[in-house]
């Protein structure tokens, strides 16, 4: 999977976290809200892991 995926992946995660905070403002359902949490942080770590690898591949191309 590329970044630009990895990318996707991380704002789709961000976006089903937000709508699930408004979704259950009323009566918060903190078990569906960690649920998204947990799945946006472990998208957002994957996302900078392979970032990290590619500006690193740059780096050390250009040197």
């Amino acid at each position: 999977m590329d970044i630009y995926q990895r990318k996707i992946q991380v704002e789709s995660a961000k976006e089903v976290l937000l709508e699930t905070i408004l979704k259950n403002k009323e009566n918060l359902d903190t078990n569906m809200i960690a649920k998204a949490i947990k799945e946006f942080v472990k998208n957002h770590e994957k996302y900078n892991m392979e970032k990290k690898k590619c500006l690193d591949l740059i780096s050390d191309t250009r040197n």
